[in-house]
């Protein structure tokens, strides 16, 4: 396969973007598939200045998604931020906006009551701690799990 050019790099990542959202450490790793290491990061900015990326609108749909779809607590969501690079005043940003506290609560209590309905008769010390192990591998703390896990 014919290496690509600096141009033929920039329109392929440009309409990649068009796609959908996407964060530059996603671009860089799409430029290395397609063989296009060398001037990456000119590309980056280049889509960066025509906003073809943007971080916070990034942050924005990934909370949004994970947060809706996935049911992920805030500390799993802002872990998979970060390891995508994502500045940590526009995670913590982005969050504030997208997530609404009751509403967040609400999704964790629902969480916690459709497992507890596929676990088997236990001790509630035993149920408690499944309970509660579930809801911090979703990415809850713990003190976002007692304030709203039913006795």
């Amino acid at each position: 396969m014919k290496p690509l050019s600096s141009t033929e790099a920039l329109s392929k990542a440009a309409t990649y973007c068009a796609k959908g959202e996407h964060c530059a450490t996603d671009i860089r790793e799409k430029l290395r598939q397609w063989g296009f290491e060398d001037n990456a990061d000119g590309i980056i900015d280049k889509l960066t200045q025509q906003d073809f990326i943007n971080e916070a609108r990034y942050a924005r749909a990934f909370i949004h998604d994970k947060y809706r779809f996935a049911k992920w607590g805030r500390i799993k969501i802002e872990q998979a931020l970060r390891l995508k690079q994502i500045n940590a005043e526009t995670i913590h940003q982005q969050m504030d906006e997208v997530i609404d506290n009751e509403e967040y609560n609400q999704n964790l209590r629902d969480l916690l009551a459709q497992k507890r309905k596929t676990l088997k008769d236990e001790d509630n010390y035993q149920l408690r701690a499944k309970l509660v192990r579930f809801a911090l591998q979703r990415g809850f703390t713990y003190e976002e799990v007692f304030c709203n896990i039913d006795d």
